[in-house]
């Protein structure tokens, strides 16, 4: 069915003002970006490689959700980091400071092992070791304050990259050792042992092990890993991999 002139005429103006309209608005939303000198291929996003801050840190703290490019918010003029709840500022219903027995959401069990002054409350330093303290109890079958290699249930890799005194057990210390974490992760990730990091291997985002491999040629070395990575990533691989199971 062939249209008519007029009606011709009219649809095409309509098509010119839709796009018109898409590309007035795609301007306005690339003149309200912050940074926006930096976003050469104008899509929107700045990647780390367009990044022309003072230092990778200076990315990293602007990257307030981690996933290895700025955008949305991030790059929104005027738009605030979102605050984290505060989970002890939550269980703390009486604002002392201290979260008592009767306050404690979790098992008795895991209050007593957190409460390692005895005094019966939980302080803001004993509460924040709960994540890799409550880890290490569920992986010390045995209850004796050491993990044995018997009770690892991962490679002997990440074990030793864990086992700072080299004695065959790792102690709470150790396990909580964050400065020791991104070796251990490291050592789990590579597990053909080959000394790097396959793609196949990988337990992240494709975007962060983009990140990651700067020569591009889809391996990281250990200097490409521990050169770029964030303490918020190596948390994210260690959560993951050395959950209790």
């Amino acid at each position: 069915m062939l249209l008519s002139k007029p009606i011709m005429s009219l649809f095409l103006f309509a098509l010119i003002l839709s796009l018109s309209a898409g590309m007035a608005h795609a301007q306005k939303k690339k003149e309200n970006m912050k940074y926006r000198g930096m976003d050469r291929n104008n899509d929107g996003v700045i990647t780390r490689e367009e990044w022309r801050g003072d230092s990778d840190k200076s990315f990293d703290n602007q990257d307030w959700n981690g996933d290895g490019v700025l955008s949305g918010d991030e790059v929104r003029p005027g738009a605030r980091r979102p605050e984290k709840a505060d989970p002890f500022r939550a269980l703390d219903r009486n604002n002392n400071g201290v979260i008592s027995a009767n306050e404690w959401t979790g098992s008795t069990q895991d209050f007593d092992r957190l409460d390692r002054d005895h005094n019966g409350n939980l302080s803001v330093e004993e509460f924040h070791q709960r994540s890799g303290m409550d880890q290490f109890g569920e992986l010390d079958h045995n209850n004796n304050g050491v993990i044995s290699r018997d009770e690892w249930h991962n490679t002997s890799r990440s074990f030793d990259g864990l086992d700072l005194n080299r004695d065959g057990q790792l102690s709470r210390d150790e396990f909580n050792n964050r400065e020791q974490r991104p070796v251990s992760v490291f050592g789990e990730l590579d597990q053909n042992n080959d000394g790097r990091i396959s793609r196949s291997e990988w337990r992240s985002t494709t975007v962060g092990f983009d990140r990651l491999d700067t020569n591009g040629d889809d391996f990281l070395s250990k200097n490409e890993f521990n050169g770029r990575q964030t303490s918020n990533l190596v948390e994210q691989i260690f959560q993951e991999i050395f959950r209790p199971r």
